[in-house]
């Protein structure tokens, strides 16, 4: 995917245009953070009732989860088309849509009520995916209808709504707004902004974050985390975790962007001919893995992974692993849903790989190291990584050590991966509506 063309830094817009620009943006950021509020709600509900229905009967999970996932499978492709996997990568396509009407059907209401729905059904079905992708999907869909009621469709507009829509999702999915103009910013416009849509970009995250502020309060996604890291011999573990991360999280990525013409010939004809069959085995295999996980890895693992960056819970030591291929194979099935959530989580479990290599260093400082490490090493963007580690930890002590993990597992995930996930995904999505 070429990178977009920068933006004069003299606006196009006339001056009564830019500040409808600005009520819309205003408006559509609040909406999106509101939106994101009852989302995370029912995403919740649905992970409890999950939990609810198999803790107590584990073997209904050979049940739950092929018909599940099939059934959802089903519906995205029949009703909701284009509601299919994380949604970042849909978004990232629509502003290289040669077609402007092309990208509003990425990007439309329809899209927005279907990822909402079926990925609800979807965690209630324990499908190892997370809430983000989706909610930036949904954002840059708010973005794209509301934000650009009243001006000319254009190319630079649908650009900076979709940037727009994408700072605002990731900051009311995580309540991390830095974190989602940053994302913005080095993932979908691989820094190809002037300083206005910076700012703008700002703005919107701050609403998205106050509208979700005024329905739940404030609030940090893994709770204050109390780490830190003197400098010393223990600094090993920063290298060493970030080499690990950076290599599995880049195993991760190829293997999710490899194009289906490339799978074994078998499953390469039951995914093309067979898709619903296929969805139905990936949910038989995340049954089995999911059980052998004793449950851990089904839904985002978000529990686990709190438990292990606030020091109370080594994981053990296939967690990672498991929660790897429960992602993986939940992905490939078709449904909607983010991978982020699963990421952070299949990360903070390498700390439980370096308690033994590093006994003196905390169970706290190693998760985060790991979650940094491993995302980074899934999405390429290390300054996204490490900026969304720290705020969902509330943690600035970490800083330089969260920092350096990224970048460590950026760069050597790229010895397997050599695209970034999103944009190998992009490239993928606009050569399958070429066809």
């Amino acid at each position: 995917m070429e990178p977009a063309e920068r933006l004069p830094r003299r606006s196009r817009f006339t001056g009564s245009e830019v500040w409808h620009q600005r009520l819309l943006f205003w408006l559509s950021a609040i909406v999106v953070g509101s939106i994101s509020v009852a989302y995370g709600w029912g995403t919740d509900e649905a992970i409890r009732l999950f939990h609810r229905f198999t803790d107590p009967h584990p073997y209904y999970v050979f049940l739950l989860c092929p018909i599940g996932l099939a059934a959802v499978a089903l519906v995205t492709r029949t009703v909701f088309p284009g509601a299919q996997g994380s949604g970042i990568p849909q978004a990232m396509a629509a502003i290289h849509m040669e077609r402007i009407e092309f990208a509003n059907t990425m990007l439309s209401w329809r899209i927005a009520v279907g990822k909402v729905l079926l990925t609800i059904v979807a965690f209630a079905c324990g499908a190892s995916i997370g809430k983000e992708g989706p909610t930036v999907q949904i954002g840059c869909s708010v973005m794209n209808i509301v934000g650009g009621l009243g001006l000319k469709p254009s190319r630079e507009l649908l650009r900076l709504l979709v940037l727009a829509g994408g700072a605002a999702g990731i900051a009311s999915a995580f309540n991390t707004p830095i974190a989602g103009a940053v994302f913005a910013i080095e993932e979908m416009a691989h820094y190809h902004v002037d300083a206005s849509i910076g700012r703008r970009l700002l703005v919107v995250t701050a609403l998205s974050g106050m509208a979700m502020l005024a329905l739940v309060g404030n609030y940090t996604y893994f709770g204050t985390v109390h780490a830190s890291m003197p400098w010393g011999w223990n600094w090993l573990a920063v290298p060493s975790i970030g080499i690990v991360g950076g290599l599995l999280g880049g195993a991760f990525a190829r293997i999710l962007t490899i194009p289906i013409q490339r799978f074994p010939r078998l499953l390469s004809w039951l995914v093309r001919r067979h898709p619903i069959v296929f969805a139905a085995i990936c949910g038989l295999g995340l049954a089995v893995i999911g059980w052998a996980s004793g449950g851990q890895a089904f839904c985002s693992s978000h529990p686990e992974a709190q438990g292990a960056l606030n020091g109370t819970l080594v994981l053990p030591i296939d967690f990672t692993l498991l929660k790897w291929a429960a992602t993986i194979v939940s992905y490939l099935s078709g449904i909607p849903g983010g991978i982020f959530a699963p990421s952070l989580a299949a990360g903070a479990g390498l700390s439980a790989w370096f308690v033994p290599l590093f006994p003196h260093v905390s169970l706290s400082v190693l998760a985060m190291l790991g979650m940094a490490a491993y995302f980074s090493g899934v999405v390429q963007s290390p300054i996204t990584a490490a900026v969304i580690v720290l705020e969902m930890t509330n943690n600035i002590e970490m800083t330089v050590a969260v920092s350096a993990a990224s970048m460590l597992g950026t760069a050597f995930s790229r010895m397997i991966c050599r695209k970034p996930i999103y944009a190998a995904m992009a490239d993928q999505f606009l050569e399958a509506m070429k066809s």
